[in-house]
């Protein structure tokens, strides 16, 4: 990973030209948020210097500021700071402080009026900030300006100013104020070059996974010996901060404060013999502030659409992380290498696929969960649901069965397993997937909430039949389905016969504790209709469901109970009684599905049972 950012920034330091102000200020902390910028001014004249005023502008480039961040309790590496706090403690902490115990004529003679002015700066600090509409003091910048000869110069445009920002950047690659420093000689880990080597490159510009902090981690448990566990020089050092600033800007998904289900990440991509394509720096920069929309891969598909042809020479690597201390530092929370853009493409297509099929369309799903619902699955969803997308369903859905929240537990590591097991092309164990969705299920329908169950359902059949649509189920290789041609009058066996071949259900268990599921839900639905019962659970039925925890013995048991309840309503099925009864005698000497399985393919049943067997008097009951 680090050998591809160092590369790169090589390229984009050669493209780009860039001089060292701009390798070393922190353009993207300040991204499009920062409008506004509040300079106190100071004369200097023969050799004396004196405050001035405030004077409020519009936000005119990094470079003229030289704005980086230094640590979060300390000073900035140059005298510029935006205003996170109050102005006064802003000024007295970043600006005030900045300048003690420097040693240069020029700080030396700000900080004597910085200390006379100090009362008088404040006051007209909060007047100007004041005035400043509401909407645009989002990360206001305060730094000075030095007025000289008459020409007002921003301390971008003064060399002693310049020359202190990129000395003390310097030193941060090798010096810490807690540790000390760390550096000597040494060959660099990345070009391979003897010479000087630093410590500290990795926690300079964020990277938190560098332990310098950790004794335990280091050579001999001394911290000043941390260059030689990650050792490199000043060049790969330079690079690898343009390398990483270029990803913060251009590379960093989602944008705008978005997050991807808790953490955000970082799309590198690696080219094999070292080299960085022209066409893919200009797609980049052509997309950079294009906002994040249609989720986790579609951007990327773009991009692998430009190299198909160079498919031997480009890899994309994913880095998960999490920002920490306001952003000053990432932990990496997964990191997955070596994803071919044809994957990525596989990926994208076999999603789109999925959420094509019939059963997720507006008219199959206005049967299952009512007429008012509008749109496909996902769409019907979007409105409801933060972060889920037309092609990130399947990144969401996976979220929902493994969630982090303080009622339902915290399986962010279980989450972030799939994420990159689909993006490596790594098997996913079929039942641990099972038991997930049946975990959510059953929390649903123990909470009788029946609506709830259905979505739960339908996410987690549209899930499963990506993940096998992929090849990454382990233990289960289902029969590709294909879409059947439907035939006009088609009789309920038929229906159902023809899904069960069009999505992949092989055994006759699956089939089994899907039909039962059925034949239960639409018992259930007598029984509501027969006694005015509007809510899911209060069914006289419902008690026999053992909580959804089922197993064959269970599910042969309720079909003889359920068919003996609707004969004393009256209200028999004949033709879904023969199809239980066909894939139960099916089963009977081959169950071949786990309890899990079994309980899952029967919430399954009865939440699809109305694409096959709704008769004209539900529809006349939903419409009242």
């Amino acid at each position: 990973m680090l050998d591809a950012i160092k590369e790169l920034g090589d390229y984009v330091k050669e493209k780009e030209k860039l001089s060292d102000v701009e390798i070393f200020v922190d353009k993207a902390k300040l991204g499009k948020s920062t409008k506004k910028v509040l300079c106190i001014l100071f004369q200097h004249r023969d050799d004396k210097i004196t405050y001035t005023r405030v004077i409020p502008e519009d936000y005119k480039g990094a470079s003229l500021y030289l704005y980086r961040r230094g640590t979060s309790r300390g000073v900035n590496i140059s005298p510029s700071a935006l205003i996170t706090e109050e102005i006064g403690s802003t000024f007295e902490n970043k600006i005030v402080n900045w300048f003690k115990n420097r040693e240069d004529s020029l700080s030396v003679g700000i900080e004597r009026e910085l200390e006379k002015e100090r009362d008088n700066i404040k006051e007209e600090l909060v007047k100007c900030y004041k005035e400043i509409q509401e909407d645009e003091r989002t990360n206001v910048l305060l730094t000075i300006m030095l007025e000289e000869n008459g020409e007002k110069k921003y301390i971008g445009e003064l060399p002693a100013f310049k020359e202190i920002l990129m000395q003390d950047t310097l030193k941060t690659y090798y010096s810490r104020k807690t540790i000390g420093e760390s550096k000597g000689r040494g060959v660099c880990y990345l070009c391979g070059k003897s010479g000087e080597v630093f410590g500290f490159v990795l926690p300079s510009f964020g990277f938190s996974f560098s332990t310098a902090d950790k004794r335990g981690f280091l050579p001999d448990f001394v911290q000043e010996e941390h260059w030689k566990e990650v050792p490199i020089c000043k060049d790969c050092a330079i690079s690898l901060e343009i390398g990483k600033k270029f990803l913060d800007e251009n590379l960093s998904y989602p944008k705008r404060g978005y997050s991807f289900f808790g953490c955000k990440y970082y799309v590198i991509p690696k080219f094999v013999f070292g080299e960085m394509l022209e066409e893919i720096y200009n797609y980049i920069m052509h997309f950079k502030n294009e906002e994040y929309e249609e989720g986790l891969l579609s951007k990327e598909d773009r991009l692998g659409e430009i190299v198909r042809d160079k498919e031997d020479i480009l890899r994309l690597i994913f880095l998960f992380y999490k920002q920490k201390g306001g952003g000053a530092y990432i932990d990496i929370v997964r990191y997955v290498e070596d994803v071919l853009p044809s994957w990525v493409r596989e990926i994208y297509n076999c999603q789109n696929s999925v959420r094509k099929m019939d059963i997720i369309q507006e008219k199959s799903i206005k049967k299952i969960l009512g007429k008012k619902w509008i749109g496909d699955f996902v769409n019907g969803r979007m409105s409801k649901e933060k972060g889920l997308g037309r092609n990130n369903w399947f990144m969401k859905f996976t979220r929902d069965f493994f969630p982090s929240s303080n009622t339902e537990g915290v399986y962010d590591k279980y989450f972030m397993d799939v994420v990159s097991s689909i993006l490596s092309r790594k098997p996913i164990d079929k039942d641990f997937m099972i038991s997930a969705f049946v975990n959510r299920i059953r929390s649903a329908f123990k909470e009788h909430k029946g609506h709830d169950l259905k979505i739960l359902c339908l996410k987690a059949f549209m899930l499963y039949s990506f993940l096998a649509k992929v090849d990454l189920l382990r233990g289960e290789r289902m029969e590709e389905g294909k879409a059947l041609e439907k035939i006009e009058g088609e009789n309920f066996d038929s229906k159902v016969e023809r899904f069960f071949r069009e999505h992949g259900f092989n055994g006759a268990a699956k089939k089994a504790a899907f039909s039962v599921g059925m034949l239960v839900d639409y018992l259930l639905w007598v029984q509501r209709d027969e006694r005015g019962i509007k809510d899911f659970g209060k069914e006289p039925f419902w008690s026999n469901l053992y909580g959804l925890i089922l197993d064959e013995k269970k599910i042969k048991g309720l079909f003889p109970k359920a068919i003996s309840k609707l004969r004393q309503y009256g209200k028999g099925k004949p033709t879904l009684e023969a199809v239980v009864s066909k894939y139960l005698a099916e089963a009977e000497q081959n169950w071949d599905i786990s309890n899990d399985e079994t309980s899952y393919y029967f919430a399954l049943g009865m939440t699809l049972r109305r694409l096959f067997s709704k008769n004209k008097e539900e529809e006349k009951k939903e419409e009242e």
